[in-house]
């Protein structure tokens, strides 16, 4: 039986969180900025702190997954900040907020 650390480093969840990088980075990008100065810095902060857990996580420390979720939770109030302050929804902030609640939850079921 593999121990939760064997399974991090197994090449499934090696890329499962490259991904959940990438689409961190992604959608920063396309959700930037989400509204003044203040909130801007924020969201950069947040999406800094899931790409922190996520390394964390590649590092072998299973603390990164606390972080990643935390930072995660941030960016779906955040992706809700920017629909508040456009007015309108659109496909990317439900593809962001989807994104925010399926990258770490599939990562938890594969870890247990």
């Amino acid at each position: 039986m593999e121990t939760g650390s064997s399974k991090l480093t197994s090449k499934p969840m090696k890329i499962w969180l490259w991904l959940s990088i990438a689409a961190a980075i992604a959608g920063a990008v396309m959700l930037f900025p989400i509204g003044g100065t203040a909130v801007n810095v924020l969201f950069v902060i947040i999406k800094a702190g899931m790409i922190t857990g996520l390394l964390l996580l590649l590092g072998k420390n299973t603390k990164g997954f606390a972080v990643w979720i935390l930072f995660s939770l941030g960016a779906i109030v955040m992706t809700l900040i920017k629909w508040h302050n456009t007015g309108r929804m659109t496909f990317l902030f439900i593809l962001a907020i989807i994104t925010d609640i399926l990258m770490p939850a599939v990562a938890l079921t594969y870890k247990k």
